[in-house]
């Protein structure tokens, strides 16, 4: 996938705060934005 095709706030793959994104997506509901980098 290239790279603009990911959102410009989420964090790369294995940088800090993708565990914390993968746990929000795991539990977000549609209209959900409450995730903060």
């Amino acid at each position: 996938v290239a790279a603009d095709d990911y959102a410009h706030w989420a964090p790369a793959e294995g940088e800090p705060g993708t565990t914390e994104l993968m746990a929000w997506y795991a539990q977000a509901q549609v209209g959900d934005s409450t995730f903060a980098v």
